[in-house]
Parts: C-alpha cells; sequence; structure tokens
C-alpha cells in the first residue's frame, strides 16, 4: 500500500507518506495564497527522507487524501462571495429571524454566561440579497402552486444586479417535492449559461439535505454555497498541480461525517472541521486496537485547540444537528469542540481581569509568531514555549523553519512592561493561562455529556499538543496521558486509515397510530 495522507491546517500543512512498507511524515507552512505550494514542499521533505522522487511517487499512489481547515477558516474570517437566496415567497425572513436559540448557537461559554450581550451572527446573506418565488408545494408534495417563471426570471436578475455571486434555491416543503427547486436552477441556467462569462454557482437546498426543516436546511445551504467557490478553486489548482506532477487517479477529500469521497462526490459543507474529524477516526482506531478506555481527543495546533470524545469500545460521538461557527445546520458530523487557542495563539493584556488573555485571535503561518522571524510582532504561545525552553530553536518543524528567540523576547516587551514582571515569568503566565482554558475546554465537553474527566484517558496530539498536555491534563485533574505515534501530524495519519462514505437522506412522513382504538390518525 502506496499512500499520501494530507491535513491543510490554519498554520502548517502536514504530510504523511506511506511507501514500501515504510512511514515518513513532514511539515511545511501552510500557503494560504495557493495551497498547491505547502503541499509541495511538504511532500519534497516526506519524498527526501525515503530518498525517491516526488513524482515517482504520485505516479504509483493509489490514492492522495486530503483533510482541510480552509472551509472553516474562511466562515470565521468571513472570506467568501456574496451569495443570494431564492425561497418560497412569505418565506423571506425565514433566514433573518432565525430561531430562538439563534442568539446562542455557536457562543464561547463565556459569551453563553451572559446572554443578554449575546448577539446574532452577522448573515452571510444580507436581507437585500434575499427573494422570494411566487410558488407552493404542500407537505405530501403536491404542487399548489405552480411556479411564476416570468415573476422569477425577474427577481434573478435583481439578485445578479445587486451583486449576487452565488445563489441558494430553498422552497418549502423541498424534500417532499424538489421539481420547483430544480426548476428555478434550470431557469437560472437559462438565465446565465454555463458557458458565458455570466455563469454563477446554484446550490439547491434539497440536495445538500434531505431533511425537514426550511430553517434548517436553508442555513446548511447557504454555508455550502458561501464555501463553494472558495473550495472549488483551492482544490481544483490542488488538482491541477497533481496532475502536472503525473498523479491520474481520483483526488480524495476527508468528509466531516468520519468517511471520505471524490472530489466530484463533495459538496463544500461536508469539508468543515474535516481535518479535526481525521485525528478523532485515528483516535477511535487507536482504541479499538489497544483497549484504551475512554479517549478524550486533543489536537493542539497552531491555530486552534480541537476536542473530540471517544467512548470504550471505540464510538465516536456524533452530532445530527451540528452548530458551525454560529449557524444551526442539518448534516450528520463527527461531535467535536473547537477553541481558539493554538501555537499561534495571541497573549494579550486585560484589562478587567487585570492579567494575560489569550487568544481567540492567532498569527497564523503568515507572519506567524514573532520567532517565526516572518514580521510577526505579537507575543504567542509558541513564543512562550521558546523562551522556556520546550522548543529547540535549530529543529523545529524537522529543522525547516529557524527560530529566532531575540524576536520573542522582543514580541514580549511591552507585556512585561504592562505586567511589570520578568520575561520569564509571563512566558509561565501564558502558558498557564492557555493550558488553563484548554483544560476548561475539555471539562466543560465532558461534563455536558455527563463524563467525568478521571475516566478518560487524554490522547494529547497536533504540532503543540504533547508540549501541553501535562499542563493540560493537571488542570483538568486527568490521571492519563497518551501522545500517539505521529502526534505531530495525527490527523494526516488518521485521514491515511480512513474509507469512503456517502450518506443519503430523505424525509419520511409517519402517521400517527392511536393504540386504543387501533387506528391511525390522520
Amino acid at each position: 500500500m502506496n499512500r499520501i495522507a494530507v491535513d491543510i491546517g490554519g498554520t502548517f500543512t502536514d504530510c504523511f507518506l506511506v511507501w514500501g512498507g515504510e512511514r515518513v511524515h513532514s511539515k511545511a507552512l501552510t500557503t494560504h495564497g495557493n495551497l498547491a505550494f505547502g503541499f509541495n514542499q511538504a511532500l519534497e521533505i516526506a519524498c527526501a527522507k525515503l530518498n525517491v522522487d516526488r513524482e515517482a511517487v504520485l505516479a504509483e499512489v493509489d490514492s492522495v487524501r486530503y483533510a482541510t481547515t480552509l472551509g472553516t477558516n474562511a466562515l470565521i474570517e468571513r472570506k467568501g462571495p456574496q451569495v443570494g437566496l431564492l425561497i418560497t415567497h412569505g418565506f423571506e425572513s425565514t433566514v433573518p429571524i432565525s430561531r430562538g436559540r439563534g442568539y446562542g448557537d455557536g457562543l464561547t461559554q463565556a459569551e453563553k454566561l451572559d446572554l443578554t450581550r449575546a448577539h446574532r451572527p452577522e448573515p452571510l446573506v444580507p436581507i437585500p440579497l434575499i427573494a422570494g418565488i411566487r410558488q407552493r408545494i404542500d407537505y405530501l408534495g403536491n404542487v399548489i402552486a405552480d411556479i411564476d417563471e416570468e415573476h422569477l426570471r425577474g427577481q434573478i436578475r435583481d439578485l445578479i444586479e445587486r451583486g449576487a455571486e452565488a445563489i441558494v434555491v430553498s422552497t418549502v416543503n423541498g424534500t417532499a417535492n424538489a421539481s420547483h427547486e430544480y426548476r428555478t436552477r434550470e431557469i437560472i441556467r437559462e438565465e446565465y449559461p454555463t458557458d458565458i462569462l455570466g455563469s454563477i454557482p446554484v446550490i439547491c437546498a434539497s440536495d445538500v439535505s434531505g431533511r425537514r426543516g426550511e430553517y434548517v436546511r436553508t442555513t446548511s445551504a447557504i454555508i455550502d454555497a458561501f464555501l463553494h467557490t472558495i473550495m472549488y478553486h483551492a482544490m481544483s489548482e490542488l488538482q491541477s498541480n497533481l496532475r502536472l506532477s503525473g498523479y491520474r487517479k481520483p483526488m480524495v477529500l476527508v468528509h466531516n461525517s468520519g468517511g471520505m469521497a471524490h472530489l466530484n462526490s463533495t459538496d463544500a459543507l461536508q469539508t468543515v472541521h474535516s481535518g479535526p474529524v481525521a485525528g478523532i477516526h485515528a483516535a477511535e482506531a487507536l482504541e479499538r486496537r489497544s483497549n484504551l478506555g475512554n479517549i478524550v481527543a486533543t489536537d493542539m495546533g497552531g491555530t486552534s485547540f480541537d476536542i473530540g470524545i471517544v467512548v470504550e469500545g471505540g464510538v465516536k460521538h456524533y452530532d445530527f444537528n451540528p452548530v458551525i461557527d454560529r449557524w444551526l445546520v442539518t448534516i450528520p458530523m463527527v461531535h467535536l469542540n473547537t477553541l481558539g487557542a493554538g501555537g499561534g495563539s495571541i497573549a494579550r493584556f486585560d484589562p478587567i481581569s487585570n492579567t494575560v488573555a489569550i487568544g481567540p485571535d492567532s498569527a497564523g503561518s503568515d507572519p506567524g509568531p514573532a520567532c517565526f522571524n516572518r514580521g510577526g510582532r505579537h507575543p504567542t504561545v509558541t513564543d512562550a514555549d521558546l523562551l522556556l525552553g520546550y522548543l529547540d530553536e535549530t529543529n523545529y518543524a524537522g529543522g525547516s523553519i529557524k527560530l529566532n528567540p531575540r524576536r520573542a523576547k522582543s514580541a514580549f516587551a511591552d507585556l512585561c512592561e504592562t505586567l511589570d514582571m520578568e520575561l520569564i515569568d509571563v512566558a509561565k503566565l501564558v502558558k498557564r493561562r492557555a493550558d488553563g482554558n484548554m483544560a476548561v475546554g475539555i471539562v466543560s465537553e465532558l461534563g455536558a455529556k455527563g463524563y467525568n474527566t478521571s475516566d478518560f484517558t487524554m490522547l494529547a496530539y497536533g504540532g503543540n499538543g504533547p508540549m501541553h498536555c501535562c499542563g493540560i491534563a493537571a488542570a483538568a485533574k486527568i490521571n492519563r496521558v497518551l501522545v500517539p505515534p505521529f502526534s505531530s501530524v495525527f490527523s494526516a495519519f488518521g485521514a491515511g486509515g480512513m474509507t469512503q462514505l456517502h450518506i443519503h437522506e430523505s424525509a419520511y412522513l409517519t402517521p400517527a397510530y392511536n393504540s386504543s382504538t387501533r387506528t391511525i390518525l390522520e
């Protein structure tokens, strides 16, 4: 078995290569402008360890698997196209109004403690880009009113003139009968054919989710449309890069459902959090082989800290209505909780608590922590780790990055002055605060599901996980910590062991039955 698995994170691109019975791994900085550059660099490093040619490897491997946080980061940064929404007339306010719980979806633990200050998330579809379709289908799928096509064509042109770069089509009861959604898509194609410059992506909500519930189905489709163009261009660049390098087999993407599928069978929404999910899959496989009992899988990378749960017997938790960023969606997804705490998390003075606060802002890979010597000026967790001696300045990321302690000291100067503390003491405080934040996340996550932290083994992986695991475990009162093989690229390792998985959902109506009268209630 020859295989390449890649995890493209917010800071690093991890590569895990299986070749001729040998296993090697490598890291390179993620190149956000063109992901192919970071992939090429990581693969070159891995191939050099085996003294083989990159083109020869790509020509012989059985698959190249990608897991990525690209979609997650795009949502956080709100970097995506203007999305327009065509929805059944009379339901134009469904998405802006959201639901009562919309204020609380996706809030941090601290924000949930003060819901009076909570705000709805910034909409991915502004109200001027929402238009109604004159049509109606009942809950059984019967057409009550046909589409007013002349009116619809006008609505489509209006959306485009207002700046819509992608369109979502969602009709009430579309899961019972999607014909009106598909006809609307055909009309958009007639107005803006795919073979001319004016062609735009069109996402039908019934294709994204087969479950009932207009709000969650529509928000799912909106997120898919928001990420579609970004993922399409990024994955196309990667695929072109593979083809030019001699790879001829299909490109495979990891899904947040816990499986994988070919690129042309993947919705953009299914790639959100796929990197951390690959790590949880590896944790599940490890438990099944080793009888470790309950595992809390923790992935501390450069940008985030991801928490997953694998209970005894190797069973991971699922969410069937997960929250992605601040929106409730309706796809089955491996359960995980993401905190803004990674090696690149920026440390700053918090005047309210009169001490150091960590994240959620991150230095990312460009410019990165100050010690990366790439222009970063803010003190980060990685800078603190370097100053405390946890990192080898000459052998970081396998020697591919030389760290600069002087830059790290300079970045901490203002914080030291504000706190009136010595440099080493501030670095210790930053590490302790970061470890404490992550421990609180673990305790909250396990407690919310009725578990006790002392009943779990902490599996620590990711580029920064093994450095911080003991401090986190002590704060969370976890008694056993395990650092697995290939811990720094564990999610890429997990992607290498996944199998193809396709989930198809359909909505069915089940009549209520009165057992006393033995009749079906209409």
